[in-house]
């Protein structure tokens, strides 16, 4: 057995290198390529158990009520969610799927957080169904919304303002959400009025901030949660719950930056409790929201070479039985990756190639140029950094079915999404 290289270090924490290969949760990754047939999300039960708990262990230090809250739009699969629910998490929902998904997964209402710019009126009867312990509104349209239903059902809903405070972070700008053009939230003057002048059947309980997805530097997260009680208390404003969002990154690439989790919401607690003091107001519950960056590391996306080509301008294409169906990180905003073969991750490179695909689109490259060993049909290809945004993302674009999921540890493979098969795309014709 050896030490990982810092080559994987993109990869899960209990990722080990064998003769058989690259090892994740005790089990070869081409052993279970062959028991589950590819393409197919590999999670590993141990960085996902180890990042909830540092966070959670983190907000902790915050007063009584505070939490985190796992995104679910970075990964909604229920056997994931019920080991985060068993960690302490709660949930953050963004829609009626989300909802339903954490209360199928062992949430209940009061762990819940209920976001989106554009909520329906079926999302927030599922947030009032489900007795959500707050959600989170984007605008002043959205407040009268809730408070209508809130007063048709003798509600009263504890509600958080969003707001946009003009905070830059360094990520895709397809991901940027702080920013006074972005959709999300309001001006902190116009939320600052909103929670002054709630309609009705709502009662406000403080703020919410989120800067972006992807953020590597956390100093503007940072900047933000020390601003925030200030800017409450000029505004006398109620400030019980600060929810500082989410949106810490991950290393996608060796030699990334990859920043802690349980650090990063330990400076968060920090610096807002340091504020309070100095502003002489009270230390209001802590929620953060972490998505990306309890699961992301966690997922290894295995695929099968079908294809291997020289074109005309004297690059080698490697293609696979997957592409832009299960990882649409890529055609959105440029995902980059770092992929080894399965069986022979630390073998010397023979040649850089492009890997390409199956779909019908020139867009689905996962990797253009990456050093290889020599490559062979019937390899198998392990892409890591792939538990956030690629499941929950996964589409059936040219009639493919959805991959299949397992989650991994001490030794077992347990498959916790079935693959989608060819009679199930139809299941919603009519």
């Amino acid at each position: 057995m050896t030490m990982r290289p810092s080559a994987l270090l993109p990869f899960p924490d209990s990722t080990e290198v064998t003769t058989a290969g690259l090892i994740i949760g005790g089990l070869p990754l081409m052993q279970i390529a062959d028991q589950f047939q590819t393409p197919l999300y590999v999670y590993d039960e141990l960085s996902i158990r180890a990042r909830a708990q540092s966070v959670v262990s983190a907000v902790s230090a915050g007063p009584e009520g505070s939490r985190a809250a796992f995104a679910l739009k970075s990964l909604s699969t229920l056997a994931v969610l019920r080991v985060l629910q068993q960690e302490g998490m709660c949930a953050d929902c963004a829609s009626v799927g989300e909802i339903a998904a954490a209360l199928r997964a062992g949430f209940v209402g009061s762990q819940l957080v209920i976001h989106g710019n554009a909520k329906s009126e079926a999302d927030l009867l599922a947030a009032i169904a489900a007795d959500a312990g707050l959600v989170v509104l984007d605008g002043r349209d959205d407040a009268e919304r809730l408070a209508t239903l809130c007063q048709r059902s003798g509600r009263t809903q504890d509600v958080l303002v969003r707001i946009a405070p003009g905070i830059d972070v360094d990520t895709h700008r397809h991901i940027a959400t702080g920013h006074h053009g972005s959709k999300f939230g309001m001006t902190p003057a116009e939320g600052a009025e909103l929670l002054r002048t709630l309609p009705g059947g709502l009662r406000g309980r403080g703020l919410h901030v989120h800067l972006g997805s992807q953020v590597l530097d956390a100093t503007p997260m940072v900047d933000a949660a020390r601003w925030l009680p200030r800017f409450a208390k000029s505004e006398g404003i109620p400030l019980d719950v600060l929810d500082v969002g989410g949106g810490l990154g991950i290393a996608y690439l060796p030699g990334q930056d990859n920043p802690d989790p349980g650090v990063h919401t330990a400076n968060l607690v920090a610096v807002i409790t340091q504020v309070c003091e100095e502003e002489e107001i009270p230390v209001p519950q802590i929620i953060v929201e972490p998505g990306r960056s309890i699961v992301g590391t966690a997922g290894v996306t295995l695929y099968t070479v079908v294809g291997i080509k020289t074109v005309g301008d004297g690059s080698t294409w490697v293609a696979v039985d997957g592409g832009m169906g299960d990882n649409l990180r890529v055609g959105l905003y440029g995902g980059t990756y770092a992929p080894v073969l399965a069986a022979r991750p630390i073998d010397p490179s023979t040649g850089s190639v492009r890997i390409a695909g199956r779909h019908c689109e020139s867009t689905d490259v996962l990797v253009d140029g990456i050093e290889l060993p020599e490559v062979s049909i019937g390899d198998v290809i392990a892409v890591p950094a792939t538990g956030a945004y690629h499941q929950t993302m996964a589409n059936t674009y040219n009639l493919f079915g959805r991959p299949a999921a397992v989650l991994v540890g001490n030794g077992d493979a347990t498959l916790i999404t079935r693959r989608e098969t060819t009679d199930e795309l139809f299941l919603r014709d009519v």
